[in-house]
């Protein structure tokens, strides 16, 4: 009888006699770069999104899947040492969001969602306290090491919001971009051109914050939006003689075409 749950499916894998020689030789640190293509291609799944696009939402589901894969797979290997195992991982998560939701279920009341995240940094601080862990010293200490730099200038913003340091408004970020693109333009020097260029992202993803905006979603659009004119960029050089035939008014005009394409 075949494996009906993903469980199942990774213990047969799994299994030493009858199993996959390729599960079989896997262990935590050589599944870490799996999951981290897994996330990535997830995070691309959902710049692309569309709610009620049936492709699009299969997409969506298939890329989760296959994180959720690789949490069985890092939860079997657990298991097979007497650990703990995928029932414990959600055991964990919901005693951790019911302890950090008391105003859902305690007693607690909130104004809002602003304190509600109040309330979650109070909570953590007082787990790591309870687990003997030293508190946090310096508000930027502890952002993981993992986060793409885009990801990290976002949180970085996010926990200086937090303490008021930040623009009082929009205006005030988008003038702090104005600055900075002012400032890249009057060097020359490259490593002042490159310190310079940097002020300029990191202003960027702080106005894309204050927007509302995940900077990381938005530049993964993009992305994606850019490859996919270029596609026809291609498609045009290709049947009229290939790029050495090309000019740049050309590509552009090709360019032009298929971002009206998209609006049709």
């Amino acid at each position: 009888m075949k494996p009906t749950t993903l469980r199942s499916i990774m213990t047969a894998l799994r299994d030493p006699i009858t199993g996959c020689p390729w599960d079989a030789k896997q262990d935590h640190q050589t599944l870490a770069e799996h999951l981290r293509e897994e996330v990535a291609e997830t995070l691309d799944a959902l710049a692309a999104h569309e709610i009620g696009n049936p492709e699009r939402e299969r997409h969506l589901c298939e890329e989760l899947g296959d994180v959720w894969l690789q949490i069985a797979f890092h939860a079997q290997l657990a298991q097979e040492r007497g650990a703990w195992d995928l029932h414990d991982v959600e055991r964990m998560a919901v005693e951790k969001l019911v302890r950090r939701h008391p105003h859902v279920f305690a007693d607690v009341d909130v104004t809002g969602a602003e304190e509600v995240l109040v309330n979650w940094a109070a909570i953590k601080q007082e787990e790591k306290a309870a687990l003997g862990q030293a508190p946090q010293k310096r508000l930027l200490d502890g952002i993981a090491r993992s986060l793409s730099p885009l990801d990290e200038a976002f949180e970085i913003g996010h926990r200086c919001a937090k303490v008021g340091f930040e623009w009082p408004d929009l205006d005030g970020a988008l003038d702090k971009v104005r600055e900075e693109i002012g400032e890249l333009q009057a060097e020359s020097e490259m490593n002042r051109v490159e310190e310079e260029f940097g002020d300029v992202l990191f202003s960027l993803v702080q106005w894309g914050r204050k927007k509302g905006l995940d900077p990381d979603r938005a530049l993964r659009r993009q992305l994606q939006r850019f490859k996919n004119r270029f596609k026809s960029v291609e498609d045009m050089a290709m049947t009229h003689g290939g790029w050495e035939a090309q000019n740049l008014e050309s590509m552009e005009a090709s360019w032009q075409a298929a971002k009206r394409s998209e609006s049709l």
